[in-house]
């Protein structure tokens, strides 16, 4: 090995400089999770002596931001750097590679000299069976046509016990064969998992301090690395009775950082410092008038007609409109050539990317865990307890009887806590009992949401259609067509409580000036608290139930047309 070779791999295997102090005994206390990253903070304490100083914190997780390594602490010392680096270091020593290798030679040579046995096995082999053959053969290549059947007898015995004792020679290198065979490839493995890890990268972080006084100091070095997430998830627990609804807030922690997380403090942000915390710019948006393109093959039509000289067309002559997508139009409408483009007018501006902006500051929140909690660095998520909150909440049933004969019901109530509920999965719990899987949107603090708590049996709904017919307008000169449509819902409250209960329809839209359609029952005028209309013509009443009502709802419709058009849609 070549003396330069020696002093890189003997500097490669010596990690630590001369005046590092390992921090080995450094502890994970701090963790704070954001949706695709976490801010680790692992503390550190020693009594140091007075003068220039530089710790060593090793084995940094490999997804860490190196960028993002910042160092806090308490003692009498000054901070003078903090380098963050990922090196290199030589993991396996040349003995074992020289060990392994010679090993590898060893059962290389053996394997051919079994091979070489092998082929002597092979010509003695055909040896017998030339010699077998010239005796056995008839004429003149017999060699010994007038043999003794003793004698004959004799070889022949000879012959049955050479092979029978060939066949168990080969029988046994068949098997020293397989062993070397399987021995070197298992060398060979070993080997280059060897050279394979014989170099190997880590992140370490050496942070060089000044110690005024001598004695106790502590360190806090914190880093972010990618990875590890949390995600909200929801128990909704309605109570009737006391007509509140609960809302346990979880959260399903989980890191694959490759150190674990044990006894730390935890917090879970709802931050995103992926997304840039800056809004983006608008750039300029240009229109071009288009100009029209002269097709190649009417080129020399065009110089038939004198449109176009007998050289070359002129750039004012010939120009599709690809000068024009590049903004090369003049003031004046005319085609422009490059040169005249680069002295009018600047040049377009570049193609943005489509990006995803967020609102920074305004729902982020960051929950800290009062216990400590240990995170294992494996697939598996950890559910952790956030918080827990309870509201006021008004609950309504609500149905839409031409979809579904089902009523359901509904609690609403305000997010009066000061923190955002983010998107996720909801179990729903209505009285103590679970009813429903749902989902949860985003719901900033300050903003009213719901819960949907499964279908309430004791409620119905049924949608009846009375009749549809046929009706004609109009004695003398043009006659109307009218069809009406004519329901009820009949609506029965089988709880023991006053109920409110929204119940939804619509009414058909006309695209045609011609078609008209009216509502004849319930008469409409303007939005009431008991009726609505909205832009779609969804229909919405809203009504109030004693305990054990039953109530007729009617609801009337009529499509009018003139004789000669045909409605389609009804």
């Amino acid at each position: 090995m070549r003396p330069l070779s020696r002093l890189l791999l003997a500097a490669l295997s010596l990690p630590l400089l001369a005046a590092d102090i390992p921090t080995t005994d450094a502890k994970i206390t701090r963790v704070t999770v954001y949706a695709d990253r976490a801010e680790v903070v692992r503390h550190f304490a020693t009594t140091l002596t007075a003068g220039e100083q530089t710790l060593l914190f090793d084995q940094l997780p490999g997804d860490t931001d190196l960028s993002s390594v910042r160092v806090n602490g308490q003692g009498s010392f000054t901070l003078i750097d903090i380098r963050a680096e990922n090196v290199q270091t030589l993991e396996v020593a040349d003995a074992q590679v020289r060990q392994l290798a010679a090993d590898l030679k060893t059962e290389q040579v053996k394997l051919q000299e079994v091979a070489q046995a092998q082929t002597r096995n092979a010509q003695r082999r055909a040896s017998l069976d030339k010699v077998l053959a010239r005796l056995t053969a008839v004429g003149k290549e017999s060699a010994n046509p007038e043999l003794d059947p003793t004698k004959w007898a004799g070889y022949l015995t000879y012959h049955v016990e050479a092979l029978a004792k060939l066949d168990q020679e080969t029988l046994q290198l068949k098997v020293r064969d397989d062993g070397l065979r399987a021995e070197i490839s298992r060398l060979e493995r070993d080997l280059n998992q060897l050279n394979g890890n014989r170099f190997k990268f880590r992140n370490v972080a050496r942070v060089k301090i000044e110690v005024k006084t001598p004695g106790p100091q502590q360190f806090d070095l914190s880093y972010v690395v990618s990875g590890p997430s949390w995600a909200p998830l929801y128990d909704v627990r309605a109570d009737t009775a006391a007509k509140n609804l609960t809302v346990v807030y979880q959260a399903n922690v989980r890191q694959r950082t490759g150190e674990d997380w044990k006894g730390v403090s935890l917090r879970l942000s709802t931050a995103q410092p992926g997304v840039g915390g800056r809004e983006p710019e608008l750039s300029p948006w240009a229109l071009y008038k288009a100009e029209p393109v002269v097709p190649l093959a009417s080129l020399s039509e065009l110089k038939e007609e004198g449109q176009v000289s007998a050289g070359k067309p002129s750039a004012k002559q010939f120009r599709g409109d690809a000068d024009a997508r590049r903004g090369r139009a003049t003031g004046t409408g005319s085609l422009a050539t490059a040169e005249e483009v680069a002295a009018a007018a600047p040049m377009a501006p570049a193609m943005d990317a489509l990006t995803t902006t967020v609102q920074t500051g305004g729902t982020a929140a960051l929950f800290k865990v009062d216990r400590a909690y240990d995170i294992p660095s494996d697939p598996k998520s950890v559910k952790v307890a956030i918080a827990q909150e309870t509201f006021s909440a008004a609950f309504r049933h609500s149905c839409v009887p031409k979809l579904s004969p089902n009523v359901y019901l509904k609690a609403s109530a305000v997010n009066k806590s000061d923190y955002p509920f983010l998107a996720g999965p909801v179990a729903v719990f209505l009285d103590g009992a679970y009813v429903a899987a749902s989902t949860m949107d985003l719901v900033p603090a300050g903003q009213e949401f719901s819960a949907f708590l499964g279908v309430d049996q004791s409620v119905k709904v049924d949608r009846k259609v009375l009749a549809r017919r046929e009706e004609v307008t109009g004695v003398f000169g043009k006659k109307t067509h009218r069809t009406v449509h004519d329901h009820v819902f009949k609506v029965t409250n089988g709880k023991q409580a006053d109920i409110d209960l929204t119940v939804a329809d619509q009414l058909p839209m006309s695209n045609h000036e011609e078609i008209k359609v009216v509502l004849e029952e319930p008469r409409y005028e303007k939005d009431t608290e008991a009726l609505k209309l909205n832009e779609q013509k969804f229909l919405e009443w809203r009504l109030r139930l004693g305990a054990g009502d039953k109530l007729d709802v009617p609801f009337r419709f009529a499509v009018e047309r003139p004789e000669d058009v045909i409605v389609l849609g009804q």
